[in-house]
């Protein structure tokens, strides 16, 4: 991961979101913002709303803690950050509500207000975006509210079709029906696997672009 320097001069911002995304991605390399998805993570609709409610806060906060972090004390930081998420997660309850859907939000109601102590915030905007320029922290907030999406839709996804034989509500015709899939030992085996896939993939192209692994024409020729 990208770490703070005095000169961003030549920083490839496509490559930040991309590393927060995937490579580094938040949950699955560095075990953050498990909870929400062990816990609330039991369906597609409850992923994209936590989705939605990170972005809307990580988004705007990192940008603001890029501009003014460096200004201020340290012990200030966690303050404001964490008194910015809570305002603006207020504003989502409120929209989910009265707007999206009151069945949604009284699933939800005990978790969003929690987002605003999640760690993800803690660990990106107090590790990455104070002292780093707001582009490069748009990118991290973007690529890491991604990486934490793809997580938490993925895991819902799976745990509603096996729990309830439905996406997104609409009924899947499979004949498999796993009561316990709404238990959190599920979500813990899902993140298992999903994070050994990351392993190997990262430790594959690692591989791939280790010349020690790369032979020529004419070693192969010399080893005949």
């Amino acid at each position: 991961m990208y770490k703070p320097t005095a000169s961003h001069t030549g920083w490839k911002f496509g490559q930040i979101f991309l590393d927060s995304a995937i490579r580094d991605n938040i949950v699955l390399a560095q075990a953050i913002g498990i909870c929400p998805i062990i816990l609330a993570g039991t369906d597609l609709k409850s992923g994209v709303v936590l989705t939605v409610c990170t972005l809307l806060v990580l988004l705007p906060v990192s940008f603001l803690m890029s501009l003014i972090g460096n200004r201020l004390p340290n012990w200030l930081h966690p303050v404001i950050y964490t008194l910015s998420a809570s305002i603006l997660l207020t504003g989502a309850a409120f929209v989910l509500d009265n707007f999206i859907s009151t069945t949604l939000y009284a699933q939800l109601h005990l978790f969003i207000p929690l987002m605003a102590v999640n760690t993800i915030f803690t660990y990106r905007v107090g590790g990455f975006s104070i002292g780093n320029r707001p582009a490069a922290a748009i990118a991290d907030a973007l690529g890491s509210s991604f990486g934490f999406g793809l997580v938490i839709c993925l895991v819902g996804l799976l745990r509603e079709l096996l729990r309830a034989n439905t996406i997104w509500g609409v009924p899947v015709p499979i004949e498999l029906t796993l009561t316990e899939a709404a238990e959190p030992f599920l979500a813990f085996i899902l993140l298992g696997f999903m994070a050994a896939a990351l392993q190997v993939h990262a430790h594959r192209k690692k591989d791939d672009a280790d010349p020690a692994f790369i032979v020529s024409d004419e070693e192969v020729d010399a080893r005949d």
